[in-house]
């Protein structure tokens, strides 16, 4: 057997959505990605994954079984991660995406998308710290004043120092307008008083400050989120000269102790203890949650790339043990005692499940390099009504690229497990880690419910439901094209219901909400979201068989593959042949096996049943 915990990632799957799907080379057409071109790009993208098996992914599995400890108010990262997270801090792997007259290397958010995949997926634990400390410095590029950005910037996107976003209290949890985290002024600056929970990156010995970014209610500001306001609180305060002073009465009470993520700090954050916890005000008071949310859309996108990171390597692994675990004989032969044993990638039941993990993480990855170029072109474009187009694009798929991807990353990761079978369950091989790392995806950032409902309560209804039937027309286009085509029509079909039934029970929807129903459309959000999903992933598989298609003809026809047998045989000597006959299969499998889910959605919503709003559940 290969080294089981050895770092797997499809690299030619990325390479043929960012510039055969995508076409991401036309950015380098755009001054701010001008230095870039196609051999600088797959040279970092090789060198990212270089790095990330030879240094990341062999403290994985140690981190995990080591943890995190607080002792005497300190808070101590696993051993093994401090060399790690100093070589990626000092060779700039921390902010790929980011300006480069802030320190970064100013890739387009695609790439970065792409590295980050690669990052998350080999050490998910360690590179959420480095993750959120990144969010933080470019959410103070935006809104931070100069003396911010001079002081605190630098030591962010370098990763010197860390930073956190701080919003959850133990008793609002997701109900943010009921934080009680209070601001005071006082001798002309603002002094913060109160304790957050589940805080990742809190604190830890890795860095010598830690910078938070954190939600409070200054005094008599009003109720609910239009009440907050954004202070940054740096653990140790920094003079006009950008170098650490004092302590700014800011303690970790404790560490949360967790199913997974065992190497990442989740901290229990107290400001103001003593009365003594400088903030110093982001923006204008009351205008927080507004602030703050560009960092949590942000990390909503990135807590996607964890489900599909996660639940690649997961998939990969159980595709590598399938095919070297022999196992049983064909089931052709399965009443012939002497019959030859098979690896059990050859059992139809496990090639179900491998054909079922493959097109939920190349669907999601998809998604999420489709969403980061979206966000490329919405703030580099020239032309003003793509740019528009573009920004309404990303708010509509931002929770679907966070409930779907974590969701479906959980499930490939089970399924990964059950591939391997008892082996699975053992911390021989990587996959229970997997499954225990990934499941906090789907509950953090706002928990998937919460994304079902800003879909369908915020985004649909968004322009008068301008930006859903926009993106149903862009959909509609690729199905058209690809009905010309005989070998995928049966897939164009396929998706052709689901859009009609998408639209017809998004309309359904409207209808309620105009009624004043408001209670049934939240009971059914996440089956719609759900459905939503499943239509957005058939879209971009049966757009990836349209390419595949055209690239296998032309193959077929250069190498005078022209029958079935020739085809066949090419496909098992040529990589790129076999890799574009199963993007087609995908599509098709996704369709007929996935994508018809999507009528039993239907159906229950559609049903009006509301027997969970009348069950006595209080007793």
């Amino acid at each position: 057997m290969a080294d089981e915990h050895r770092y797997l990632f499809d690299l030619r799957d990325t390479q043929f959505v960012l510039f055969e799907q995508l076409h991401v080379e036309r950015l380098f057409e755009l001054p701010r990605f001008a230095d870039f071109d196609r051999a600088s790009i797959d040279l970092m993208l090789s060198e990212g994954l270089r790095f990330c098996q030879k240094v990341l992914a062999p403290v994985n599995a140690a981190g995990d079984r080591e943890g995190c400890r607080w002792e005497d108010g300190k808070v101590y990262a696993p051993k093994s991660f401090h060399a790690a997270y100093k070589q990626q801090s000092e060779s700039g792997w921390m902010s790929t995406s980011t300006e480069p007259e802030y320190g970064g290397q100013g890739v387009p958010f695609a790439i970065g998308a792409a590295l980050g995949e690669m990052f998350i997926g080999s050490n998910c634990s360690l590179s959420m710290v480095a993750g959120l400390t990144r969010a933080a410095g470019e959410l103070l590029i935006k809104h931070g004043t100069d003396e911010m950005r001079k002081l605190y910037v630098p030591k962010l996107i370098s990763a010197e120092w860390g930073g956190t976003m701080c919003l959850t209290e133990a008793h609002a949890g997701t109900a943010v307008g009921s934080i009680t985290t209070s601001a005071k002024r006082r001798d002309g600056q603002y002094f913060v008083r109160g304790s957050k929970i589940f805080i990742s990156g809190g604190d830890h010995d890795m860095v010598d400050n830690v910078i938070h970014l954190v939600l409070a209610r200054v005094e008599g500001a009003p109720a609910g989120t239009k009440g907050l306001s954004l202070f940054l609180i740096p653990k140790v305060r920094v003079d006009a000269a950008g170098k650490m002073t004092e302590p700014n009465d800011v303690h970790c009470v404790g560490i949360e102790h967790k199913m997974g993520i065992h190497g990442s700090p989740t901290c229990a954050m107290s400001f103001g203890e003593n009365d003594q916890c400088i903030g110093y005000l982001l923006g204008e008071e009351n205008r927080g949650i507004e602030l703050m949310f560009d960092m949590m859309n942000s990390a909503r996108v990135g807590v996607g790339l964890q489900g599909v990171a996660l639940g690649s390597w997961a998939y990969l692994a159980a595709l590598e043990y399938a095919r070297e675990r022999v196992q049983g004989s064909e089931m052709k032969n399965i009443r012939d005692p002497n019959a030859p044993l098979v690896t059990i990638v050859k059992h139809p039941d496990v090639r179900r499940m491998l054909a079922t993990m493959k097109a939920l993480v190349e669907g999601g990855r998809s998604l999420l390099l489709h969403t980061a170029h979206c966000l490329d072109l919405a703030e580099n474009s020239g032309d003003d009504a793509l740019r528009q187009r573009m920004n309404d694009r990303v708010e509509l798929l931002t929770p679907i690229c966070k409930a779907w991807c974590s969701d479906t990353g959980y499930e490939v990761a089970t399924m990964a497990l059950q591939t391997y079978g008892g082996h699975g369950y053992l911390k021989d091989y990587p996959v229970e880690q997997l499954v225990r790392d990934v499941k906090i995806a789907s509950i953090y950032e706002g928990t998937n419910g919460i994304q079902a409902i800003d879909l369908l309560g915020r985004k649909i209804g968004r322009k008068q439901g301008a930006l859903f039937m926009a993106f149903m027309g862009d959909i509609g286009q690729t199905i058209e094209t690809a009905q010309k085509n005989a070998a995928l029509a049966a897939v164009a079909q396929s998706m052709s219901q689901r859009v009609q039934k998408l639209q017809e029970v998004t309309m359904s929807f409207a209808m309620m909400q105009m009624s004043g129903d408001t209670e049934y459309p939240l009971l059914s959000a996440t089956p719609y979201l759900r459905m939503f999903g499943n239509v957005v992933i058939g879209w971009l598989l049966l757009e990836q068989a349209v390419i595949a298609h055209a690239a296998l003809e032309q193959l077929y026809g250069e190498r005078g593959a022209s029958d079935a047998a020739g085809q066949k045989a090419l496909r098992a000597d040529h990589a790129d042949a076999k890799f574009y006959h199963n993007k087609v299969e995908t599509a098709r499998f996704f369709a007929s096996n996935i994508l018809t889910q999507n009528d039993g959605l239907a159906a229950a919503i559609q049903s009006n049943d509301r027997s969970p709003l009348e069950m006595e559940l209080e007793l």
